[in-house]
């Protein structure tokens, strides 16, 4: 019992459990002293390993009548394992056993309950809770907030809400960050606008996050004038200002509407305000530049995120794509492949190559689509997949040079190409009288073992 108690007062807990079992190896332990099996099974939790938790308490009740401590450490272990009935269970028994229950505890036994989406089952111990007149504070009531919001029953959510005001407990930035959060998700923005100035009405200062959340529901609904504003009152209050979060989904909004030059702006302030822009906001500038077709700026915050150490990923050479096909800048679009992909140590997804590969040939670029073609099958093998998409466009587009040769170059890498896609070029070069193209598509047919009689 000793060396148990001066492993747990150390925090040794797996040594604890080690020395146990050696000692239990040599002789089997059988000890009447319930201070052995309650530090066990403390040591069992601290070291998750609940398998052993089970066959602890009941040594544990073989000796006596288990202790708080002990039912704590159960309810602990039934979170972890996200055993509600269990957690319920060891509750309901201590108060058989007439013992002190304290909020940890309930909290974490209706924490339980909402991890495991018995919501119904933890409103009923908020309830018992309550009627016992016992201990039901502001966490317990964001635990099960937290709940229904995750699960849509905004209804319940906001009842419990009502319930928890009426009971005289003053809701924390965690409840309105929970209602504000959930409104948002469902496009409520007028509704988050209202709890937020019921919040600031009641005496609960707005943090960082608060504020940020409700900027996101102002741009997700359109309204970027309303998150500017927002967004200046934010910057008046003096215990507060905006982290990347805030100046990211602000300056997307301001891309999302066409106002380049003020998200270039926030930017700026961003950066003034020694924030460090992150991939993400530099996506958001990237993507903003589309719409006006500014290549050169686009070209320039794709510097500087490099020089700021700031590195890109496949969504970034995505959007640059875009870019590029967009405002016909094809030489740009390939070089970025064949160069920036390697040397920004980024992967080379076949996606990437197969989005260019489609900009070229919707834009009747067809030597351009071959060469981008070829340097998917440098880095990897198209699917089956990939090349009948492919192959379609060009059937669509009536490009039957451009599908002979991306099959040929399939052949090459051993891809493999759909007997019906190669047919159907096959057929509609013979209907459009194309003798060239015709053999062209049969030597690649042969080089891909595809019978050359479908048509």
């Amino acid at each position: 019992a000793s060396m148990m108690r001066l492993c747990t007062s150390k925090q040794l807990f797996a040594e604890g459990l080690e020395i146990f079992d050696l000692a239990n190896e040599a002789t089997q332990i059988e000890s009447d002293d319930k201070t052995v099996w309650s530090c066990l099974l403390f040591c069992s939790v601290e070291a998750k390993q609940f398998n052993r938790c089970m066959g602890f308490f009941d040594k544990i009740r073989a000796c006596g009548d288990p202790s708080s401590k002990d039912y704590s450490n159960m309810v602990r272990m039934a979170f972890s394992n996200t055993d509600w009935k269990l957690a319920l269970n060891m509750v309901s028994q201590m108060r058989k056993s007439d013992l002190e229950i304290t909020g940890i505890v309930y909290n974490t036994a209706l924490a339980c309950c909402v991890s495991a989406e018995k919501l119904d089952e933890a409103r009923k111990l908020l309830d018992a809770i309550v009627e016992a007149g016992e201990v039901a504070d502001v966490i317990t009531y964001n635990t099960l907030a937290k709940g229904y919001a995750k699960a849509g029953r905004m209804k319940d959510c906001f009842s419990l809400y009502e319930r928890m005001r009426e009971r005289g407990l003053a809701p924390s930035q965690v409840t309105y960050g929970i209602l504000l959060d959930a409104l948002i998700n469902d496009n409520e923005v007028d509704k988050a606008v209202e709890i937020f100035q019921t919040m600031k009405k009641d005496g609960c200062e707005p943090n960082t996050v608060l504020y940020t959340t409700l900027i996101k529901g102002f741009a997700r609904a359109g309204q970027v004038d309303q998150a500017v504003e927002l967004y200046t009152q934010m910057q008046q209050e003096k215990q507060m200002q905006p982290d990347v979060i805030t100046f990211s989904i602000l300056i997307k909004a301001h891309c999302d509407a066409g106002r380049l030059e003020a998200a270039l702006k926030l930017l700026m302030s961003m950066m003034e305000a020694g924030l460090k822009p992150d991939e993400v906001v530099y996506n958001n500038l990237l993507s903003g530049c589309i719409q006006d077709c500014n290549v050169e700026l686009a070209n320039n915050l794709y510097a500087e995120m490099i020089k700021a150490k700031v590195k890109p990923t496949v969504a970034t050479f995505s959007i640059l794509l875009r870019l590029y096909a967009q405002c016909k800048k094809w030489d740009e679009a390939i070089d970025l492949l064949k160069t920036q992909v390697k040397s920004q140590g980024v992967p080379a997804e076949p996606r990437l190559y197969g989005q260019l590969v489609q900009s070229c040939l919707r834009n009747r670029q067809g030597k351009r689509a071959c060469e981008v073609y070829q340097l998917l099958c440098e880095t990897s093998v198209p699917t089956i997949s990939m090349n009948s998409f492919l192959l379609s466009v060009c059937a669509k587009l009536n490009m039957l040079e451009t599908s002979a040769e991306i099959m040929t170059l399939a052949a090459q890498v051993k891809s493999s190409v759909d007997p019906r896609d190669a047919a159907l070029l096959l057929e509609t070069a013979m209907k459009k009288k194309k003798p060239l193209v015709l053999m062209d598509l049969k030597k690649a047919m042969a080089l891909l073992n595809l019978p050359v009689d479908l048509a």
